[in-house]
């Protein structure tokens, strides 16, 4: 456990209705996470859980897959594309037992059945599952981050993308892929030199995640090239977005009078209606881009 956890009471939060059948498994939870080693915070509601884990860190949740207004995997998904970050301990019925191998795929760290838990294994499991959580994000940043930016490289984008199109179909969420070209960036590595190139890089990695939420998947491809993919993202929103990110720039554009930092972006949109796969997505945005960069050529603006 790390000192930033150890030296201090480990927050839970448990997003559980609580029901008149299951008050003894509500008694063991209670037991269980009202100690000094853990910090509980209860809600009923899914709606609750994404309200409040806007506001506070939590160090790992309690979910139940049966709440008042979300059932089944869909409640799993939607908080864990919130808060991927964040190790899950899915909890349910034995009715609903069926749905562990499920969840497990998709990346919960545990599955506990109701009245089968005892105090005893309700805090080894939220232990064990924060510390497998842990390696699994280390060993993901050994081989999906770019060394240079801190965002994912092509091998990581790729492999979170497709698990978030899988969720994305399921859920019929829409998704709004962008791909970015660094413009001018041979001029900037010509005129100020490579570590100055190397610079602009990790500022528009910066501006990226200034951007973009948490819960979108932000890559860098290699050399000047970036890909975005924004998670449950409506078209209507796609223009705000771009808004935010030319603000974005500007902002870091006005602290610095040797040179200035453009992105050229080509869009590409998935409607879950429409099945479409991440390599076509991928290629749309491509060509986007191309036409984006023909356009600056042709009016004398890269």
């Amino acid at each position: 456990m790390s000192a930033s956890i150890s030296s201090r009471p480990i927050k839970v939060l448990v997003v559980e209705e609580k029901q008149p059948e299951y008050a003894p498994w509500f008694q063991v939870v209670l037991a269980g996470l009202n100690t000094d080693q853990f910090e509980a915070e209860r809600v009923s509601t899914l709606s609750k859980a994404m309200v409040l884990l806007e506001k506070e860190p939590f160090d790992v949740i309690l979910l139940d897959l049966a709440l008042p207004d979300s059932a089944g995997i869909a409640t799993f998904s939607q908080i864990c594309v919130r808060v991927p970050e964040v190790p899950i301990v899915v909890v349910s019925a034995l009715e609903h037992s069926n749905h562990a191998l499920e969840v497990l795929r998709e990346g919960a760290q545990d599955y506990l059945v109701k009245g089968e838990v005892d105090v005893k294994l309700l805090r080894r499991t939220l232990l064990y599952a924060i510390e497998r959580h842990r390696s699994r994000v280390l060993l993901q940043q050994l081989s999906f981050n770019d060394e240079l930016t801190g965002l994912l490289n092509r091998r990581g984008f790729l492999s979170m993308a497709q698990q978030q199109l899988k969720i994305a179909l399921r859920e019929d969420w829409e998704l709004v892929l962008l791909f970015a070209d660094l413009d001018s960036l041979k001029n900037i590595n010509d005129n100020f030199g490579h570590p100055e190139g190397d610079r602009a890089l990790k500022s528009i990695a910066t501006v990226l995640n200034q951007t973009f939420r948490t819960s979108d998947i932000i890559a860098r491809l290699g050399g000047d090239e970036f890909i975005i993919l924004a998670l449950n993202a409506p078209a209507a929103g796609v223009q705000t977005m771009m808004t935010r990110l030319q603000s974005n720039l500007d902002r870091h554009n006005s602290q610095n009078r040797y040179y200035q930092l453009s992105l050229s972006i080509g869009i590409a949109q998935f409607d879950p209606k429409k099945v479409s796969s991440l390599e076509a997505m991928i290629m749309e945005a491509d060509k986007a881009l191309y036409e984006n960069k023909r356009k600056k050529r042709k009016s004398g603006g890269e």
